[in-house]
């Protein structure tokens, strides 16, 4: 029998030399194509760089001015390290940035009004709450804020929007849209049906009941204590925005209860129900408010640029955020998934550029994060603790609108916790397991062999299900990783071993829940952070002080170091269609992490 060789025709030294001069030839255009790509990206970039502002602009602010803040924006935690807003000269700003705005604007004689713009907001619950007490104390100077929308939400998820817009003197609303007071909704992804079809079976142990962030793939419904947690949460959230809508319009909580049941709300109907008070086209509002207080529009760009934080040699707080998902290594930024996350090493680099600068007398530890890895985020901690014993500096700890499991543990450094009223926090607890593969691989026949030395080898192999031994190893680990957070939370809050298992157990809490339960201390934003961290450090009321912000944002050459080492920096455009399938994405790799807050989508 001719093998598989004979039968195949001989190549001729002709067609070896074809084939060797098309191979060439395709490696060319491969390497051609490649370096076109990098003189490409290096034109674009000197372009840009041609483009961009040189040296420092600053923007002139008219002695009568109305300043103009648009809320759609995305106001992130983080400063901008995109590489093309600064190649381009722009760069977005965080959500400190904000409230400085504002305070500063409250006692600049040149700003008479304010003026604010919000249809859809990507600012959560807490960041709200933090904005409007902001923008309640820039009116208690003595000056006018008024809210435009063009309409409030998207047909029924303009909650917050409206929520926000209370804190404002006046809401003006465009003719002929919306206002989509509906409430608060709360949705779980249940995939346990699919992950069945395709022959997937998720083995995940929790510490412990109320720790559900698995149950969205062990099970295809919500377990009693799941529901029980959402109940909670949902109900806390929605009677916190309806008492303070109802105080802030005048309105009975009853009344306002009926009108939400009612809506979305077309504008001439929320206005005879007085949830707002005017409706009008832009262009004649804001002629309206120029010629009202014989001023002209500013936008916040523009009287952004008028503020400097960077007088050396006075005492300086250090402003530390905790953004996202905890996770061991570098910080990194996914943009597909819209996941920012913290990496234990870049913190711990950062809190020794906090060490080592002598002007620094306090820090505030800005934590926005649902959790992560165990081990990062104790690391984080003990981190922060060795800070406060080298440096005899006070740490002050304001949670953004997550700070719960590994993010809440992170928390337990501070010498006082801030949380807002809807800050979430608490799941102390802990969970972790694997995904098996085995009977998918069966169904698309792949066959899987192993040679192991050690009998747990395999233990977080997909192949296989835990075996009886590996199982009982497995949720020891769980056991001593929920006794140590468990201790480490009763010695920092002093709770007894009692009152602890009554919060623990992967409870979840709203900041208000939380200071009655001793987890956090007080109610408050990032201005009461700040004013206790003065405190606490003996800094005196007039005396000047600066904020320095960590991360530090990173220079032109850094963004580009990085953009080309790892493809970060290039901000990736979101496809609104596509918005929540993202989102159910990102909650739904949040599971890989072993002390997380489970994963829900609240819409309001």
């Amino acid at each position: 029998m001719n093998t598989l060789d004979e039968t195949l025709p001989k190549k001729s030294p002709k067609d070896i030399r074809r084939i060797k001069t098309i191979k060439l030839l395709s490696k060319s255009l491969v390497y051609a194509f490649a370096i076109f790509g990098i003189v490409f990206i290096v034109v674009l970039f000197a372009i840009l760089s041609m483009l961009k502002p040189q040296g420092s602009y600053v923007a002139n602010v008219p002695d009568r001015a109305v300043l103009n803040i648009d809320f759609d924006i995305n106001y992130m935690e983080t400063k901008d390290n995109d590489l093309m807003s600064e190649l381009a000269g722009f760069k977005a700003p965080n959500f400190l940035d904000l409230i400085k705005v504002l305070n500063m604007a409250a006692v600049d004689d040149r700003i008479k009004a304010l003026v604010g713009e919000v249809s859809v907001s990507s600012l959560g619950l807490a960041q709200i709450q933090d904005l409007r007490q902001t923008i309640i104390n820039f009116r208690k100077s003595g000056k006018k804020a008024y809210l435009y929308s063009k309409s409030f939400g998207s047909f029924g998820q303009g909650t917050k929007e409206y929520y926000l817009a209370t804190a404002f003197d006046e809401i003006v609303l465009m003719p002929n849209s919306e206002l989509g007071l509906t409430g608060i909704g709360i949705e779980v992804p249940f995939v346990r049906n699919v992950l069945n079809k395709i022959g997937v079976k998720p083995e995940f142990y929790s510490r412990y009941e109320y720790k559900t962030a698995m149950d969205n793939l062990t099970g295809s419904k919500m377990s009693q204590a799941y529901k029980s947690e959402l109940d909670k949460l949902g109900s806390g959230l929605f009677n916190r925005m309806v008492e303070d809508i109802a105080a802030a319009r005048n309105i009975p909580s009853a009344e306002l209860k009926k009108l939400i049941n009612q809506a979305p709300l077309f504008s001439g109907e929320a206005f005879n129900a007085k949830l707002i008070d005017r409706v009008s086209f832009k262009q004649d509002f804001i002629e309206d408010t120029e010629k009202q207080h014989k001023a002209e529009m500013v936008d916040f760009f523009d009287y952004a640029t008028n503020i400097t934080d960077n007088e050396k040699g006075v005492p300086a707080i250090a402003y530390l955020v905790i953004d996202g998902v905890i996770v061991n290594g570098e910080s990194s930024s996914d943009s597909l998934q819209d996941e920012i996350m913290t990496g234990a090493d870049t913190v711990l680099s950062q809190l020794k550029e906090i060490d080592e600068d002598k002007n620094i007398k306090a820090l505030v530890l800005r934590v926005n994060s649902p959790g992560g890895e165990y081990g990062a985020a104790n690391e984080i901690m003990h981190g922060i603790e060795q800070l406060k014993l080298k440096k005899k500096i006070p740490v002050i700890v304001s949670m953004g609108d997550y700070a719960a499991s590994g993010g809440y543990f992170v928390a337990l450094a501070g010498d006082k916790i801030v949380a807002e009223p809807s800050s979430i926090t608490g799941s102390i607890g802990v969970l972790g397991g694997k995904m098996v593969l085995q009977e998918l691989w069966q169904k698309i026949g792949v066959n899987w062999e192993r040679v192991a030395f050690g009998q747990n080898a395999g233990i977080l192999s997909a192949n296989t299900p835990f075996s009886n031994q590996e199982k009982a190893i497995f949720n020891k680990s769980l056991d001593m990783v929920y006794s140590d957070f468990t201790s480490k939370v009763a010695k920092a809050r002093n709770i007894s071993e009692k009152e602890m298992d009554k919060l623990a157990r992967g409870r979840v809490w709203l900041g208000e829940q939380a200071v009655q339960n001793k987890l956090a201390d007080s109610i408050g934003g990032i201005d009461t952070a700040l004013l206790l961290a003065q405190k606490a450090a003996k800094i005196e009321d007039n005396e000047k002080i600066r904020i320095e912000f960590f991360p530090k944002e990173l220079s032109l050459q850094e963004k580009l170091q990085r953009f080309l080492a790892t493809g970060q920096g290039i901000i990736a455009p979101r496809i609104s269609v596509l918005d929540k399938g993202v989102a159910q994405l990102k909650l739904l790799n949040r599971l890989k992490y072993d002390a997380v807050l489970p994963p829900i989508q609240i819409e309001m």
